[in-house]
C-alpha cells in the first residue's frame, strides 16, 4: 500500500484526540499510515521534507491554515501531494479547494483513488539586510497593511485561537484606525508595465483574496491571470468605512479612491525604506527590505474536493 504521513497540530481549535483516531482509522483502510507530532511550525516543515525523501505519496496536514502553509513548503516542486484535514478556526485553504469540513469526510477524500490537482503558488523571495529567504503562499500574500494586521493578531494568540476571523477583523479595524493612516508611502513597487510608490500591496492568485475566514475580498471583476496586485498608496481614515463595507458586501476594491489594481502580473518587485511587514497565507514573515513575488505554475499537488467555479489549476 502507498504510504501516507499525517502531520497533526493538537492545539488547533477544532482538533480532538477522537477526531485524530477517526482519521488514522479511515486512512488505514487504504494506505500504510503514520502519525507525526511536530513540536513547532519549522519542525512540521522538516517532518514533511523527510516524508518526501522517504517517497511518501501524500502528506496530510491536520490542523489550521498555519500548519497547511508550513507543510506545503516542503512539498513544493515534488511528486508528494498535500492532503488536508481541516481542524483550525477558519480553514481557508480547505474551503478554497472544496475539502469537506468534517474530518471523517476529509479523510475519506484522501483515502480514495483521487488524482491530485496540480496548482500554482506564489513564491516570495524576501531580503532582510544581507539575509534572503524564500516562502511559498498557497492562497494569499501581502505587504504592508494586511501583513501588519497579521502581526497584531498574532500578538494575542488566545484571542486568535478563541475568536478566529472576528479577531482578525477587530485587529484590522484597530490597525486601520490607529497606526496605519500615519504611514507615508515608502515602498517602490514595479511589475510588467507598472510602477508606483505606496504603503501596501495585496497579491491575489485565487478567485478570492482572504485570510479573514468568510470575509472574501474582491479586487475587481477580473479573475487573476495569473496574479492581480492591489496597491494602496496611502490609507486615510475617512475611507475605512467604505473599505469595510465593500469587503463585507464583496464589492470590488478597485472602485475605492487610493486603490489601484494591476492585472495579469507574473512577477512583482518591491523595495522598502523603512522595512515593511510581509505575510504569506496569514503567516507573519517579519519586516523585509526588498524582494519579489512570482507566480510558480504547477508547483504543488493538492488532494482537492468538489471545487467552486474558477481557476485553481494552471
Amino acid at each position: 500500500m502507498e504510504r501516507v504521513v499525517v502531520i497533526a497540530n493538537p492545539v488547533a481549535s477544532q482538533f480532538t484526540g477522537g477526531s485524530h483516531r477517526d482519521v488514522m482509522a479511515e486512512l488505514a483502510k487504504t494506505h500504510d499510515v503514520e502519525a507525526v507530532w511536530p513540536g513547532s511550525a519549522s519542525e512540521a516543515t522538516v517532518n514533511a521534507a523527510l516524508a518526501v525523501q522517504d517517497g511518501v505519496s501524500v502528506v496530510v496536514a491536520m490542523g489550521g491554515d498555519g500548519l497547511v502553509h508550513h507543510v506545503a513548503q516542503a512539498l513544493i516542486g515534488t511528486n508528494t501531494a498535500l492532503g488536508i484535514v481541516p481542524a483550525g478556526t477558519t480553514n481557508v485553504v480547505a474551503r478554497l479547494f472544496g475539502i469537506p469540513s468534517r474530518h471523517t469526510r476529509a479523510a475519506k477524500l484522501i483515502g480514495r483513488d483521487v488524482v491530485a490537482l496540480s496548482t500554482g503558488t506564489a513564491r516570495l523571495t524576501v531580503a532582510r539586510g544581507d539575509t534572503e529567504t524564500a516562502h511559498h503562499a498557497v492562497f494569499a500574500c501581502g505587504l504592508g497593511l494586511d501583513a501588519e494586521v497579521v502581526r497584531v493578531a498574532d500578538a494575542d494568540p488566545y484571542r486568535k485561537y478563541r475568536f478566529g476571523s472576528l479577531h482578525y477583523a477587530r485587529s484590522a479595524l484597530g490597525v486601520g484606525l490607529k497606526s496605519f493612516p500615519s504611514v507615508k508611502p515608502h515602498i517602490d513597487f514595479s511589475a510588467e508595465g507598472h510602477e508606483k510608490r505606496g504603503t501596501s500591496a495585496l497579491v491575489q492568485f485565487r478567485d478570492v483574496y482572504t485570510y479573514f475566514g468568510r470575509i472574501a475580498l474582491r479586487f475587481s471583476d477580473h479573475l487573476p491571470d495569473p496574479m492581480s496586485v492591489l496597491v494602496l498608496e496611502r490609507l486615510k481614515r475617512r475611507r475605512i468605512p467604505n473599505i469595510f463595507f465593500s469587503a463585507l458586501l464583496h464589492h470590488d476594491l478597485d472602485q475605492i479612491e487610493g486603490f489601484e489594481v494591476w492585472r495579469d502580473v507574473k512577477s512583482l518587485m518591491f523595495r522598502a525604506d523603512p522595512p515593511v511587514a510581509a505575510q504569506a497565507d496569514g503567516e507573519n514573515l517579519g519586516l523585509v527590505d526588498a524582494g519579489t513575488i512570482e507566480w510558480v505554475p504547477h508547483s504543488l499537488l493538492v488532494i482537492a474536493g468538489a471545487r467552486p467555479p474558477g481557476r485553481f489549476s494552471d
